[in-house]
């Protein structure tokens, strides 16, 4: 805290503002994160939608095409069968853009096409509510995020060539899939058999997110950069630099004693406000001073050519004045005694001074010396006596008191 306060104030001024824009930037950076993955998201339904609608329509084309051109399926047409030829596709074309494609059934009948268990706890929700179409979550299958996205499809007419009852089915499926061991027999038209399956590894997906994430931060680093040095220029030239000149100015008041120096003014914002109201207190001081020195120049001539001695102290004794008269009197130069008690000049003979000492002995004797002219014993630098006819008046200044005595020889 003490380095930040010791700092100059337009270092004060761009840490502060350098730190707001960084908060902001780093909450627009997140904003963008997250805008960037709810979009990629987004696209990836969009695409893995299309996916599963292409595998499912893929299927159903060569169902209905077999069936319209009396298609015999066969063990050396195995690859024909729909299902079959749909997911080969599939993943033809999910190996081009590093995807899987596929279809999954609970009631499978080739093991590729047993579901997860997570794909499993999806295909539930498909058989408890018909009505639901599709289903997607980001999952991870071997311990890598992936994002899974499931469309479930029905039984069709066609589809009962090979899944309606065991008898009716082609002589090579009943071969292959006999019906006391099968589970993809007695399928009725309209129900919930499965779910067209495409996963899309999640690092595929973040690449994107982090790519886009990054050219957005990059362009809002950029205008907060550029903001951070305007925002410091303008800074600079309408606070600091001002600010910078005022002060100069007062301290070459300070450094000099004289009013003369002025800030010129260059607006009329707070900053220019400023500066008159300086302007206008170096014209008022400049004037008063101009009163004072004349005062006092007048007060010092007085003092000096003063017939009698002129004395004034404090009210422990300490000497602040000490005219000419005086230095001939006691024999001692004004900067011998400016500073010096007064006691050092009254003779031993005032004992009554002596022991109470100043501060208490004008305490006491202040009243009755005030009201009338008293006869003293001073002390000369010589140390003998000097005769004197006393005359003292109190005063007090910024709540000090203040003694000055008219001495006569």
């Amino acid at each position: 805290m003490n380095l930040f306060r010791n700092r100059g104030l337009l270092t004060k001024i761009n840490l502060v503002i350098a730190a707001i824009l960084l908060s902001l930037f780093a909450l627009s950076t997140y904003l963008s994160y997250r805008q960037q993955k709810a979009f990629i998201l987004k696209e990836a339904v969009e695409k893995a939608r299309i996916f599963a609608f292409e595998a499912i329509h893929t299927r159903e084309y060569l169902s209905n095409q077999y069936q319209l051109g009396q298609v015999r399926l066969s063990v050396r047409r195995y690859g024909l069968i729909p299902v079959v030829a749909s997911n080969r596709i599939g993943r033809f074309v999910g190996q081009d853009l590093g995807y899987r494609v596929r279809q999954i059934s609970d009631r499978y009948r080739n093991p590729q096409d047993a579901p997860t268990r997570f794909e499993s706890q999806m295909l539930q929700k498909f058989y408890a509510d018909p009505t639901l179409q599709e289903d997607y979550a980001i999952t991870s299958v071997r311990g890598a995020p992936v994002f899974l996205y499931l469309r479930a499809f029905t039984a069709k007419k066609s589809c009962l060539q090979c899944h309606g009852r065991p008898e009716n089915a082609p002589d090579f499926i009943k071969t292959l899939f006999p019906k006391d061991k099968d589970q993809a027999y007695n399928y009725k038209i309209g129900q919930v058999i499965g779910a067209a399956s495409v996963t899309i590894p999640m690092h595929t997906l973040y690449h994107r997110i982090y790519a886009n994430a990054l050219h957005d931060g990059l362009y809002t680093g950029g205008i907060f950069l550029a903001l951070i040095t305007c925002l410091g220029l303008l800074v600079k030239v309408a606070v600091t630099r001002p600010l910078n000149r005022l002060g100069t100015g007062i301290a070459a008041i300070v450094r000099t004693g004289r009013f003369e120096q002025k800030i010129p003014r260059r607006g009329r914002d707070e900053i220019g406000s400023l500066i008159d109201g300086f302007n206008e207190m170096i014209d008022h001081l400049k004037e008063k001073t101009e009163h004072l020195e004349e005062s006092e120049k007048r007060f010092r001539i007085l003092t000096e050519t003063a017939r009698d001695g002129i004395i004034s102290f404090l009210s422990n004794g300490q000497i602040i004045l000490f005219n000419r008269q005086a230095e001939r009197l006691f024999g001692y130069s004004k900067r011998e005694v400016l500073g010096v008690s007064v006691t050092e000049l009254i003779h031993e003979d005032c004992t009554s001074l002596h022991e109470m000492g100043v501060t208490d002995y004008l305490q006491h004797k202040t009243g009755e010396l005030v009201r009338k002219t008293h006869r003293i014993t001073g002390r000369r630098r010589d140390g003998s006596p000097l005769p004197l006819e006393l005359s003292l008046s109190e005063a007090e200044s910024d709540g000090h008191l203040f003694y000055t005595a008219i001495l006569r020889e």
